[in-house]
């Protein structure tokens, strides 16, 4: 998981290498209701955040071909490669994370004269929390867990990918059923 910038000096660099900045009016008057459903995000992002690692975790502790012999899941219009579902979870992981360090940051915002609030505090410490308990399951998960081989052995000892032996499938399939009739 990426670090959030914690430098004040750090965070200008970035946002002026990324080119986005915020140009706020003096006179914009925060209204401090409703901060509580920036909180009530961050805490909804964080439980999110707490349950995608552990899925990811778990997904990652077995290879593709274990769960299925050409490495591809689901059915009916809904099938990936493992390989793929647990690339889009650790994406899932790195873009959430990113949503609650924005979210924190702008609770952390002094416009909004919240230094002394306990329940902004409390929700930033949970979302620190999340992110000690992420970093430890990510450190947990090898890149051989993640990159998994897409190649299986046909019975003539020929070396297939995933995919030509799905499409081999629904050829055969679409064979053995005929044409279709309107």
């Amino acid at each position: 998981m990426r670090r959030r910038l914690t430098l004040l000096q750090e965070r200008i660099a970035a946002t002026k290498a990324n080119g986005l900045r915020r140009e706020i009016p003096e006179d914009f008057k925060y209204n401090k209701k409703k901060l509580k459903h920036l909180q009530h995000v961050l805490h909804n992002v964080n439980v999110s955040l707490g349950t995608l690692i552990s899925a990811l975790a778990e997904i990652s502790r077995v290879k593709g071909r274990d769960l299925s012999p050409d490495g591809l899941l689901g059915g009916l219009g809904y099938i990936l490669p493992v390989k793929d579902i647990k690339q889009t979870l650790i994406t899932s992981v790195h873009q959430l994370g990113d949503v609650a360090d924005t979210i924190a940051d702008e609770l952390t915002n002094p416009r909004w004269n919240v230094e002394d609030d306990a329940d902004v505090k409390k929700v930033i410490k949970e979302k620190e929390e999340v992110e000690e308990q992420v970093e430890e399951q990510i450190e947990d998960i090898t890149p051989e867990d993640i990159v998994t081989s897409r190649e299986t052995e046909d019975t003539d000892g020929i070396s297939k990918t995933a995919e030509d032996m799905f499409a081999a499938a629904v050829c055969d399939n679409l064979k053995t059923r005929g044409p279709i009739k309107s």
